[in-house]
């Protein structure tokens, strides 16, 4: 990937950044939903503790994902709120005519007639 000044690998980055936290939140939160519901269902006193354990893990490490994911797009803002709005074009300005209104060729050692063609043969 060609990294450009205009910001362009910032934005992937940071869509690939969201995603990626957003599909970890997601997972944690099945796992989550899961480990409570199999220590509802289940009678072993120790594999409810262990599923129990599990629910609280997955919940500490949801919250540290939402923490991230919250800061990573706070982060964005910022640096979107700081960089103000985009550039308007300038307007097109032909550069050859005003060179060549500033410019002016001194005279030419040998003048061209009137109706003759310069000698280019050599």
């Amino acid at each position: 990937m060609d990294l450009k000044p205009d910001g362009t690998t910032r934005g992937v980055s940071f869509v690939f950044v969201v995603l990626g936290l957003v599909a970890l939140a997601a997972g944690l939160l099945a796992m989550l939903f899961i480990a409570i519901q199999g220590a509802s269902e289940i009678p072993d006193p120790p594999a409810q503790k262990f599923l129990l354990r599990l629910a609280w893990l997955s919940l500490l490490l949801l919250g540290m994902t939402l923490v991230l994911l919250v800061w990573a797009i706070l982060r964005h803002v910022r640096y979107r709120l700081r960089s103000g709005p985009p550039l308007k074009p300038s307007t097109y300005v032909n550069a050859w005519e005003l060179a060549g209104k500033r410019f002016r060729l001194e005279d030419d050692e040998e003048p061209e007639q009137d109706g003759e063609e310069p000698d280019t043969r050599g």
